[in-house]
């Protein structure tokens, strides 16, 4: 697989390059104006004498002036599609943004007391941003740039080139400016200007080289499932025809079409005919699988009509109901909202709750399928359901500390079975792959690999809702899905 990881691949950094510059634009207004009142603040309320107000005001000016159009620059680009161009874009901005920083921090630094003052620290802040926002590279050079502005305000006061400002309170006392004191200061800044360049750039390139990777092996495994979806659909297209086909001579042969069979020949047949179906049930849930797998689900979800849904499944039931001698009955009203969703999903999910309820009823009893708009708490799947519809079932009363606005309106789907029940321990791992209900091989019911409940939870998931069932031993259970109202 040729990756599509390149020199113009957009990382996570760069996405969020236009957030940092927004927020240092914000912080950049914030320093103007501690310039502008902390000047007045040291003069007249810390004594600090021998500031240049006017001067302090001018720069705390040029910052935000110039700080204006890097905000609106910032601003205009953050609405646009993330792209190449827009990365180059907010990189031109970082670069006049961290130039400008500097330009203004050695001024104002000169102002308050050159290479004594204590403010010098203030480069390393801005070696740390140049190197948050832009490549290794690039970091070092500012970091080099900035180490420059140093050094020529400290030589060039040593010099005299440079005026030493007389700030007292803001600088040690006047005191003699030799060449060592300059020596020890271009070297310690100059080596903690190193340190952090380094030790920060190489932070930031790890992380760079850890979301390329993981980038990477996102894309290997997108590509490869890709591959596994398009094999599984030709495989079950493939083998769900034949074995269709299979079942429905086997159904032909035990009707007599070919004569009467024998005892042991029936039996046969009939294990047969089981085995197959299983296995048409196995290829079924392997086909909403790899639905339930695909990126474009959201972009499939239509208004879905849940009531025409339940009927429909209903009707697609009542023969297999009639074989088991159960009564299956609907609880259906009226109207009902619509749910965004997807048809064939919804009706997938509602059919296996019914396949599994005629499965574990014995003969004789009653299935019951009702369906109403409730109001619940999605957040938890064992929040309790308080309905709105007189007579619908489901504990009473909102869930536990949820307020009327942790409430949604929802479209709740019941079906009521007359099967042995679960116990609360079993009812922990039912909606869990590959897990079975208690009985399954019971009374000669149809083997499975326990995917049908997990399939169900993950449509409903899918959709924003919720399943689960309510049950107890020796008493039935009522297995439930529900999906948000679609509110105008």
């Amino acid at each position: 697989m040729k990756s599509r990881l390149g020199p113009d691949l957009i990382l996570t950094h760069s996405l969020l390059l236009g957030e940092r510059l927004y927020l240092f634009a914000r912080l950049r207004f914030a320093a103007a104006a501690a310039i502008l009142l902390g000047g007045p603040f040291a003069s007249y309320v810390l004594g600090v004498d021998g500031l240049d107000l006017g001067a302090l005001a001018a720069a705390a000016g040029l910052l935000s002036a110039c700080n204006v159009g890097i905000f609106i620059a910032v601003k205009r680009l953050s609405h646009r599609e993330e792209s190449a161009r827009k990365h180059r874009l907010l990189v031109a901005v970082a670069h006049l943004s961290v130039t400008l920083d500097y330009i203004v921090l050695t001024y104002a630094i000169w102002l308050v007391g050159g290479a004594l003052s204590p403010f010098l620290a203030f480069y390393l802040l801005h070696a740390i941003l140049a190197a948050v926002l832009l490549s290794r590279a690039e970091a070092y050079g500012y970091a080099a740039i900035g180490y420059l502005f140093l050094s020529l305000l400290v030589l060039g006061q040593w010099s005299g080139a440079i005026p030493r400002p007389h700030v007292s309170g803001a600088v040690p006392p006047a005191g003699r400016f030799d060449g060592r004191l300059v020596a020890t200061i271009l070297f310690v800044y100059g080596l903690l200007t190193l340190v952090t360049t380094v030790l920060t750039t190489g932070m930031v390139k790890l992380l760079r080289q850890s979301e390329r990777g993981l980038r990477s092996a996102r894309e290997r495994l997108e590509h490869l499932a890709d591959i596994r979806r398009s094999f599984l659909h030709v495989v079950l297209h493939d083998v769900r025809s034949p074995v269709g086909t299979a079942v429905a001579m086997l159904a032909g042969l035990q009707s007599g079409i070919d004569g009467p069979l024998r005892e042991p020949q029936a039996r046969r047949i009939e294990r047969a005919r089981q085995r197959l179906q299983g296995a048409l049930e196995l290829l079924r849930n392997l086909r909403v699988l790899a639905d339930l797998a695909t990126e474009r689900l959201e972009a499939m979800m239509a208004p879905v009509d849940v009531r025409a849904i339940v009927r429909d499944a209903v009707d697609d039931q009542l023969d297999a109901a009639e074989q088991r001698r159960i009564a299956l009955r609907l609880d259906l009203p009226s109207t009902l909202p619509a749910v965004r969703g997807i048809e064939r999903l919804i009706r997938e999910a509602i059919a296996n709750y019914l396949t599994n309820a005629i499965k574990y009823t014995p003969p004789g009893g009653q299935v019951v399928v009702r369906v109403a708009t409730a109001k619940a708490s999605l957040a938890s799947p064992d929040a309790p359901t308080r309905s709105s519809s007189p007579g619908s079932p489901g504990p009473a009363g909102s869930p536990d500390g949820a307020s009327g606005a942790d409430m949604a309106d929802v479209v709740r789907v019941e079906v009521i079975d007359g099967g042995p029940g679960i116990t609360r321990e079993a009812q922990a791992k039912l909606f869990q792959e590959f897990a079975r209900g208690p009985g399954a091989e019971a009374a000669g019911r149809t083997r499975g690999i326990g995917l049908g409940l997990s399939i169900v939870r993950r449509i409903a998931e899918e959709h924003g809702g919720r399943a689960g069932v309510v049950s107890e031993p020796g008493q039935g259970s009522t297995f439930f899905i529900e999906f948000k109202v679609l509110h105008a």
